[in-house]
């Protein structure tokens, strides 16, 4: 299964290369001026290491892969192509789709499903989640809640921690169907706020949240939560220093979405925790980072 979480994400990296020569050809960016002039450099600063190697590396990354695998793993990135497109007229373009609050229908769908459904699977595989278990979820989402609450167990805690109202009262008419209210519990905060917990946690999930946060002080909340003892498990669609090259253009394509920041890196992480507290590492699959943190 880890092997799909890399094959996946390489298909939508040649996927985008793809979409990323589409747009090209149909703006013509390089030589064309638009209202949106910031967005626009980027996309030329983009291009300026765009070749026909670049293409052939496209059609590598998407043929060689086993197609079956990716159903329903395109949509969100359809929609990061579609808004491109109005987002060199305004960043703020009401056809661009794709914020946690106004376009919550949305995220639902693709929270839902495709990649980000494989992920938690590989998360409850890797971290061997299990009954009893103790989790907070930092960014959890719609479709997280219900997963990782069956997953617990009744005589096991989870705690999803997000800033979007609209994708939490989802959530919870979820988790009252499948009638897991008495251990899932959901707090709407920002995940870099000061944050309290009455409780130590086993495990603190961050599934593509580090991009969008505050990375010292959600790292710093993640510690406090497992209050001295347990798991960190960071997914990214990227970490900056692992692959620069895909970081290019991701951060390309997730600057559509409002609260973006910048994509990762394990140095940054590692130099957050190393004078707060002891741990170990494991990189697994160049998306997952799993943290085990010690009493000093």
């Amino acid at each position: 299964m880890l092997m799909r979480l890399s094959d996946i994400i390489d298909f939508v990296y040649g996927y985008l290369l793809f979409k990323a020569y589409f747009f090209n050809i149909k703006t013509n960016v390089n030589n064309t001026s638009y209202p949106n002039e910031g967005y626009a450099r980027k996309w030329r600063e983009f291009l300026k290491s765009f070749s026909g190697d670049t293409l052939n590396k496209a059609l590598k990354l998407v043929t060689e892969k086993e197609h079956a695998i990716f159903n329903g793993a395109l949509d969100i990135y359809d929609c990061f192509d579609r808004s491109s497109y109005f987002a060199l007229i305004h960043l703020n373009h009401p056809n661009i789709t794709l914020g946690f609050l106004k376009d919550a229908d949305l995220w639902d769908m693709w929270l839902t499903g495709g990649i980000y459904k494989i992920v938690r699977e590989i998360i409850a595989e890797v971290v061997d989640i299990s009954n009893g278990d103790k989790i907070v979820d930092f960014g959890c989402g719609s479709a997280s809640p219900t997963f990782y609450g069956s997953i617990v167990g009744s005589s096991g805690i989870y705690t999803g921690v997000d800033y979007s109202k609209a994708l939490l009262n989802l959530a919870y008419v979820r988790v009252k169907d499948e009638k897991i209210a008495d251990r899932v519990h959901l707090k709407q905060k920002y995940v870099d706020s000061r944050l309290v917990f009455k409780r130590c946690y086993d495990i603190v999930i961050c599934s593509s949240i580090l991009q969008y946060v505050n990375l010292r002080s959600t790292l710093i909340n993640a510690v406090n939560a497992l209050d001295g003892e347990g798991t960190i498990i960071v997914f990214s669609e990227t970490f900056s220093d692992i692959d620069p090259e895909k970081t290019k253009l991701f951060d390309l394509y997730y600057s559509l979405i409002p609260s973006f920041k910048k994509f990762p890196s394990v140095k940054e992480i590692c130099e957050i925790l190393d004078p707060i507290c002891d741990y170990r590492y494991k990189l697994i699959d160049k998306h997952l980072l799993k943290i085990e943190i010690s009493n000093r």
